[in-house]
């Protein structure tokens, strides 16, 4: 039963990446490809940060989802409920933490969780216009 979990769970996790219409700027083939050779690394960054809101979010639902087990079947055992508790506010407290930063930073500036060159590349230009 567990082999087939794993075989199922890799073909889910790999089958996806095979059907994608374009190419990956984060890998070699994608950066032999690229016109814009400054344009892959803020594309690369993107992709981590989404891939690791992805990855906490998942995360935290599988934290849920274990405290609540765990507080179902504590059975009157005062110290296995309050550890499931503890699992449930700990993923709960993580979530806001990390949608809450994903949140402020996109409020601050847009440009701070959109990772393109364009934004990178104004950084050193003087205003134009006279300065009162």
């Amino acid at each position: 039963m567990k082999k087939t979990l794993v075989i199922f769970a890799l073909l889910f996790l790999v089958l996806p990446q095979l059907a994608l219409a374009q190419t990956n700027p984060c890998t070699l083939a994608g950066v032999k490809s690229s016109t814009d050779k400054s344009s892959t690394l803020p594309a690369c960054i993107n992709q981590i940060y989404v891939w690791s809101l992805g990855v906490g979010g998942l995360l935290a639902l599988l934290m849920v989802i274990f405290g609540g087990y765990m507080y179902m079947t504590a059975a009157g055992n005062a110290e296995q409920a309050s550890k499931g508790v503890e699992m449930l506010w700990g993923a709960i407290i993580g979530l806001a933490l990390l949608f809450g930063a994903y949140l402020l930073l996109r409020t601050i500036n847009p440009d701070l969780v959109n990772f393109n060159i364009g934004s990178v590349q104004n950084l050193n230009q003087q205003p134009s216009g006279p300065r009162q």
